[in-house]
């Protein structure tokens, strides 16, 4: 089994992380090639690249441009070597051209993480289907927005459900979640502590790449610990937005929201994001505030006012809507289901 792997955001490093895991539990030994993080390397991922820091934002991802065209022809070339299969985890933009290529050469394409289509720009459904053979989605609503374009799109979960942790909240405990990205740390790390100085104990989640310590000033309320550690012990939180607010939602943590990138990004962004009121995963899914969020725009007086009126998000709605546990066992099933159509017949390239 010749897997050709590409996981380019600490997420998904995690995520590829646990699948070669799941596969290898179960006999899988495949030899593994491709992009990837510290959890990847460490888990036997044979690089074909280096590859860049972790960027988000029109004016990160121009910064390291040169580099990220490195890694796409990377994969590309090694492709030219016919693994039985290239899997993209997430990163819809880096990934897209680079599958479309590899599938006109006759190899087999996976993605596992849809572009957030019933969002913005919902015509990138062509796009992805030129793509990939098969999707993998985190949400059962995401399949059907692609029946006209014959992809086989598989609804699999969120693996948020899978991280559920036993919570034991800890009065006058509160946890902070600013990223894990150096642009993140630099935007959300200090307001995030002054937001925060009027809790005993402030518990500040370390992410992967994320270099905090040297970030953080002498203070006996500050501990540096796991993400699970935190969304345990913090009797409230306030987070940067992506995938950790849903993972604080479906553990039942009342948080904060609150988010700032480049002005430039923020600047494009509103131009192509028309009619979403929301940011934050648990507010998109539900069409409402369950957790109140700022995009942009904030003061250290609104964010402490805001943690301190947080109320428990609707935490069982949630974890029935993102799907059941198991996630990394039913993306292995589709994988190993795909292996083995790979190794009968190899998919047709797409016509157009």
């Amino acid at each position: 089994m010749r897997l050709l792997l590409s996981a380019i955001e600490p997420s998904a490093d995690r995520l590829g992380e646990e699948l070669l895991a799941e596969l290898r539990r179960r006999g899988a030994q495949p030899a593994v090639h491709g992009l990837g993080g510290p959890r990847l390397l460490a888990a036997g991922l044979s690089p074909v690249a280096t590859l860049a820091p972790p960027a988000m934002g029109l004016t990160e991802v121009l910064r390291h441009l040169g580099q990220l065209r490195r890694q796409r022809a990377a994969l590309v070339e090694a492709a030219a070597s016919r693994p039985d299969l290239l899997l993209c985890v997430d990163a819809p933009d880096f990934h897209l051209p680079v599958a479309r290529r590899v599938r006109r050469e006759g190899v087999r394409t996976v993605g596992w993480v849809s572009p957030q289509l019933w969002a913005w720009r919902p015509g990138r459904k062509h796009t992805v289907a030129a793509a990939y053979d098969t999707l993998l989605c985190l949400f059962p609503f995401e399949p059907p927005l692609y029946a006209e374009t014959g992809l086989r799109a598989h609804f699999v979960g969120h693996p948020a459900v899978d991280r559920r942790v036993e919570r034991r909240p800890e009065a006058g405990v509160a946890a902070i979640f600013p990223g894990s990205r150096p642009a993140e740390l630099d935007r959300h790390l200090q307001p995030f502590l002054d937001a925060t100085r009027g809790f005993r104990t402030v518990l500040v989640a370390e992410a992967d790449g994320a270099d905090l310590r040297r970030r953080l000033p002498a203070d006996p309320r500050l501990h540096v610990v796991a993400a699970a550690e935190a969304m345990a012990r913090c009797e409230r939180a306030l987070s940067k937005s992506g995938t950790v607010t849903l993972e604080l939602a479906v553990n039942e943590v009342p948080a904060v929201v609150a988010h700032r990138v480049h002005w430039l990004t923020y600047v494009v962004g509103k131009q192509l994001v028309k009619g979403i009121r929301f940011l934050a995963l648990p507010n998109l899914l539900a069409d409402r505030a369950v957790y109140r969020e700022f995009v942009q725009n904030f003061t250290v007086e609104e964010l402490t006012s805001a943690l301190a009126a947080a109320q428990p998000p609707p935490a069982a709605w949630l974890r029935d809507r993102v799907g059941p546990p198991g996630v990394i066992a039913r993306v292995a099933d589709v994988l190993l289901g795909e292996l083995a159509g790979a190794t009968a017949a190899p998919s047709p390239p797409p016509t157009s």
